[in-house]
Order: C-alpha cells, then structure tokens, then sequence
C-alpha cells in the first residue's frame, strides 16, 4: 500500500469543490484563517467571514473586518454582542491572545 504525507500547511483549492462540500454536508468547509483567532470571550463561540452584525444606521458587516467600526456611519463599537450566546463583551477581548490563537509555537 503506498501512502504518501503531505506537510503542506494549506490545503489545496479546487474551484468548486468548498461550494460542493457545503450543498452536500450542509456544513461550511472550514478553511484556516489568517491572522488573530477570533471567538467570543464568553462562550468561544467563532464567527464565519459571513456573519453580520448590524449598526444602529441599520448596515450590516462583519465587525471583524473593521475592527469593529460601522463602514456606514463611521461609529466605532466598543463592545459586540456575540451570535451565538447573545451577551455582549469588549470587542479587543474577541481577540485570542498568541498562546491561545496561531502564533503560538
């Protein structure tokens, strides 16, 4: 039997292939994101690049993308109300620390 290894650190991308997963699993393919990990404090809840939340002005984004300031109105956010177990905390606190997240070693 040949098996072979692979070290690499990114899986592969095939066109078509994380639609196909998802309609077939009903699960979103999870793909190793960059940068800090980010998950409730509260709860460890993590948020997909398509979650929304919503400002006052009524605009939806991921807060994640704006380090928690409205595209719209410019208003910046404090706190964020997790998605999942609805308790809000300081939005710097959805930021895991190195040894909790990827640059740990």
């Amino acid at each position: 039997m040949d098996v072979r290894r692979c070290d690499s650190e990114e899986p592969k991308k095939v066109p078509g292939l994380d639609d196909l997963f998802e309609r077939v699993t009903g699960v979103e393919r999870p793909v190793p994101p960059k940068g800090p990990k980010i998950r409730c404090p509260l709860c460890l809840w993590q948020p997909k690049k398509r979650s929304r939340w919503y400002c006052t002005c009524g605009h939806g984004w991921n807060t994640f993308d704006t380090a928690g300031r409205c595209p719209k109105c410019t208003f910046q956010w404090v706190d964020t109300a997790c998605l999942s177990c609805a308790r809000w905390s300081k939005h710097r606190a959805w930021y895991a620390p190195d040894d909790e997240g990827r640059g740990a070693a």
